[in-house]
């Protein structure tokens, strides 16, 4: 893999702070039932954190996946954005991938030895989200950030179960490039100013979805880097969900309150 992670702990130290901006209340928090399960993947125990609109029928999932700093840095800022996905019709799952290597945190070179695991434990987590009670499996998404997004675009690939992926700063990796035959639905969001992994990446991922038929939308933040300012990043946010409420047919009232 290339390396474009270079400077990840300041850029992740960023992130985690930007947690402090975020509301401890986050609109229709009231409504959602948060919680802590697992699967198993590799002979390994995956925490799956939980975020369920309250009630018992069946919603749309979208799996939530972090950045390069796990759930070490940077975890407030996607627990926020899986509340409000939960706020916003479906159910959420924020998938501790890294429990499958024992990472904390990584960098280049974990990367480039881990990802192939950390691919099949996203894709498990799938069929443990397509399993869950309350998740309607004809309707999954994923989000991710970062190396999140990097994982979340190479799953969703391979895997037909995805029907739409949301990345923020991430792109293809490099030894998937020219290989992939299918994409789902795709929102792209990505600063251009980004150092840690440059804008061209997420030019080359839509060229790749195009090459294979998929239109996806696209979003680049002028000025914005790896990390992106407040206003960026809730703009971000609220685009990635309206488009999976869109892409995962959420309708009426769970709509509305995004």
């Amino acid at each position: 893999m290339m390396l474009f992670f270079r400077g990840w702990p300041v850029c992740l130290m960023v992130w985690f702070l930007t947690g402090a901006l975020v509301p401890a209340q986050e609109p229709g928090a009231s409504a959602v039932e948060e919680g802590s399960t697992s699967f198993q993947s590799g002979g390994r125990r995956i925490k799956v954190e939980t975020f369920l609109p309250k009630g018992t029928d069946k919603r749309p999932a979208v799996l939530v996946l972090y950045g390069s700093g796990g759930a070490l840095l940077g975890k407030n800022q996607m627990t926020a954005f899986a509340r409000r996905v939960a706020a916003g019709g479906m159910a959420a799952f924020l998938v501790h991938y890294f429990n499958r290597t024992g990472t904390v945190v990584t960098g280049d070179k974990g990367i480039d030895e881990h990802w192939p695991k950390w691919n099949a434990t996203v894709r498990d987590g799938v069929g443990f989200v397509a399993a869950h009670p309350r998740v309607d499996a004809r309707a999954i998404g994923s989000f991710g950030y970062s190396l999140g997004a990097f994982l979340a675009v190479s799953e969703s690939t391979e895997d037909r179960r995805i029907l739409a992926v949301a990345e923020l700063a991430g792109g293809i990796f490099d030894k998937l490039h020219g290989k992939s035959r299918h994409f789902p639905s795709l929102l792209i969001l990505h600063g251009r100013a980004d150092e840690r992994v440059p804008v061209r990446h997420a030019d080359r991922l839509e060229k790749e979805a195009r090459r294979t038929g998929t239109k996806p939308e696209v979003r680049i933040y002028e000025g914005e880097g790896h990390t992106l300012t407040p206003a960026a990043l809730n703009d971000a946010e609220t685009r990635a969900l309206r488009f999976l409420q869109q892409r995962l047919g959420v309708t009426g009232k769970a709509a509305r309150k995004t």
